[in-house]
């Protein structure tokens, strides 16, 4: 089992749990290889109210020294890698380019995950809470915000950092996050962006927070994608997006028939 896909107190919105409280949470769970993938600093202001979403510039170094000394440290029990949660944002591509030219023994264990859409001008961030959503698709239209969401996706589907891309993509469909609270349908065309993730290469990230997000409860990709996928010969990769130790693994159970 593998879990490629956590964060670490260099997060500004997770909680204070060292790196190492998570390696020693994964032993544990007989977790045999896993990747810190912190949010890379924004190439942007930060929109949220809370101006947490990521990492901060100065920290960098530091969270990559701190990695790599647990990856030593643990060499015998577990592989440990270094990686980022690298946000596809439009119109940053240059700047993005230049922070993964810095970091390029990183881009294996990355993810590229689309939070944010740029719309009306200015970016919004899709899951920072249902009030905001709702705010926003009142204003623009709940279908526009929907279809600059798929865009965005498709524009990060594109390779657009060339061969810096990180080649495993996050929560495809991260715009159901609030479905439960307002009810309503995300209806995109997951047979395109299937053949864009199949034809440039891209694997799934199965990320399990999902199901413990009050308004969503299943994984980012649902099951049906998930499967669908498999199918089209895309590999998947799961990942709990562990923002606390207790949380690395959870829910592996239930998506156990694609668990390495």
């Amino acid at each position: 089992m593998i879990d490629m896909h956590m964060h670490t107190d260099y997060c500004p919105h997770a909680s204070r749990d060292k790196a190492e409280d998570y390696i020693l949470k994964s032993i544990e769970k007989n977790i045999v290889e896993i990747a810190f993938t912190e949010h890379a600093p924004l190439p942007m202001d930060d929109t949220v109210p809370a101006k947490d979403s990521a990492m901060i510039s100065s920290d960098v170094n530091a969270y990559l020294k701190e990695i790599s000394m647990l990856k030593e440290k643990y060499t015998d029990r577990i592989i440990v890698n270094a990686g980022f949660e690298i946000d596809y944002i439009e119109g940053k591509e240059n700047e993005t380019i230049e922070f993964l030219k810095h970091n390029p023994e990183t881009i294996p264990y990355s993810i590229l995950s689309v939070h944010f859409v740029l719309i009306d001008g200015k970016y919004f961030c899709i899951d920072y809470s249902p009030e905001s959503f709702m705010e926003k698709a009142d204003k623009v239209g709940y279908e526009a915000l929907v279809k600059a969401y798929e865009d965005t996706l498709m524009k990060a589907l594109s390779k657009p950092y060339g061969s810096l891309t990180p080649k495993r993509i996050g929560h495809i469909d991260l715009i159901k996050k609030f479905k439960r609270f307002h009810g309503r349908s995300h209806d995109m065309d997951l047979g395109r962006i299937l053949e864009a993730v199949k034809k440039n290469g891209y694997s799934l990230d199965i990320n399990t927070s999902g199901y413990d997000k009050e308004y969503c409860r299943e994984p980012y990709p649902s099951i049906d994608i998930i499967r669908k996928a498999v199918s089209m010969g895309i590999p998947v990769v799961t990942g709990s997006d562990a923002h606390s130790a207790k949380e690395v693994g959870r829910h592996f159970d239930k998506v156990s028939e694609f668990t390495l």
